[in-house]
Formats: C-alpha cells, structure tokens, sequence
C-alpha cells in the first residue's frame, strides 16, 4: 500500500471512509498508519432527494483506520464539468467492522 500511496502524492486520489463518507482531494501526506492529508478536499452527498451536494472541506485528514478504499482519479474527476450536478443515490452505508 505504501509504494501505491507514494506514486499518488500530489495527485488528486478518492477515499471511501468507513462511515460511507466520499471524499476527494490532493494526496498531500500520509504515514505508517494510512493516516491521509488530503488538500484541496471536498465531500460528495448523495441522497435520493436532492442531487448530489459538493461541500468543500479544504485540508483534510482522514484517520487511517477509518479508510475503506483509496482510488486515483487519474480521469481528471476533481474537474468541476457539472456532469454529476444531477446524480442522484442512496447514501453508502457504514461499513460493519469491529468498532
């Protein structure tokens, strides 16, 4: 995981939390622990009501025992293009664990 993380420093990554959360932003940082800083970081919601809510977060740090999966968007996703302005679907559940 650690050689994956250091070819992604500086580039724009994806984390799916533990609580379901989806939240992008600039890899800046990260430790022995998937510890994540993330810059520049916004959280995508997404409800069945309402189309899918950017809120931005700006610098950010996601605990690594709260990290599910981490992608790169190496497509460019944090380009704001207003193609998931409309996007509409059910909230990720939490992920069970032993917490």
């Amino acid at each position: 995981m650690a050689s994956t993380l250091s070819e992604w420093s500086s580039k724009p990554v994806t984390v799916l939390t533990c609580d379901g959360r989806l939240i992008t932003g600039t890899l800046a940082g990260y430790d022995q622990l998937q510890n994540l800083i993330l810059q520049h970081s916004y959280e995508k919601v997404y409800s069945m009501e309402s189309p899918m809510e950017r809120v931005e977060l700006g610098l950010f740090v996601v605990r690594g025992d709260n990290v599910a999966v981490i992608s790169d968007c190496a497509s460019g996703e944090d380009d704001d293009d207003g193609e998931e302005d409309d996007v509409r679907a059910e909230p990720i559940q939490q992920i069970g664990g032993n917490r």
